[in-house]
């Protein structure tokens, strides 16, 4: 199974748009896809890229000067269901972030349509602990 697939699988909004693959693509293209893995098995992938805090997070819009670390979406299990391997796939789907994007001023998490904004630091500083 690949990153797209797990998303697939996990049933998420986002794997229903009619542009889904293509979304994706865009985003894995440009090195913007995380995947945690246990083995060789998927346990998570995540999709995000870099904005100014003041835009609106427009799809295909990357600004690798931009103070915001903008995630487009997480998935870290394919039941819906928060465990403790769901938990370190997030943990590991953050490091990956950290490694590929550096420190930002502000992470916004896209939930379900709704912009979740935190401050950066803080919030690697606690759930990286």
């Amino acid at each position: 199974m690949n990153a797209m697939e797990y998303i697939e699988l996990s049933g998420v909004p986002e794997s229903r748009w009619p542009i889904f693959r293509e979304w994706f693509s865009w985003y894995n293209q440009r090195g913007m896809v995380g995947v945690a893995k246990d083995g060789e098995e998927i346990v998570g992938v995540a999709v995000a890229r870099v904005i100014n805090g003041s835009e609106e997070p427009t799809h295909y819009l990357h600004r690798p000067n931009g103070d915001t670390a903008f995630v487009d979406l997480t998935v870290t299990s394919t039941d819906g269901r928060s465990t403790a391997r769901s938990r370190r796939a997030m943990q590991c789907l953050l490091t990956i972030l950290w490694d590929r994007f550096g420190p930002r001023r502000s992470l916004i998490f896209n939930r379900n349509g709704v912009q979740k904004k935190y401050d950066y630091m803080k919030f690697m500083q606690k759930a990286l602990a």
